[in-house]
């Protein structure tokens, strides 16, 4: 995964952004990008220690790149999500 920079302070800040970045992703159907927004979710939540929510963005990125075939995505984040366990 790569190195998030933020604040701790941040968080929630950082949190409510990504929530408006997915809605736009789910409205006009990038659903690369939303695969996208979810692993940067993961990230963020493993910086804050929560492991399960990381876990399950983590995943629903998977979910998505699978679906559309995007392999080298797949296999670069099924690789971090071995690592968040």
């Amino acid at each position: 995964m790569s190195e998030l920079y933020i604040a701790n302070d941040q968080f929630e800040k950082a949190k409510e952004n990504l929530e408006i970045a997915q809605k736009g992703f789910q409205n006009i159907y990038m659903d690369f990008w939303l695969a996208r927004n979810y692993a940067v979710y993961a990230e963020l939540y493993k910086k804050e220690g929560d492991q399960p929510k990381a876990n399950e963005n983590m995943t629903k990125a998977i979910e998505i790149m699978k679906e559309y075939g995007a392999d080298g995505w797949v296999e670069k984040y099924e690789k971090e999500l071995s690592e968040l366990s």
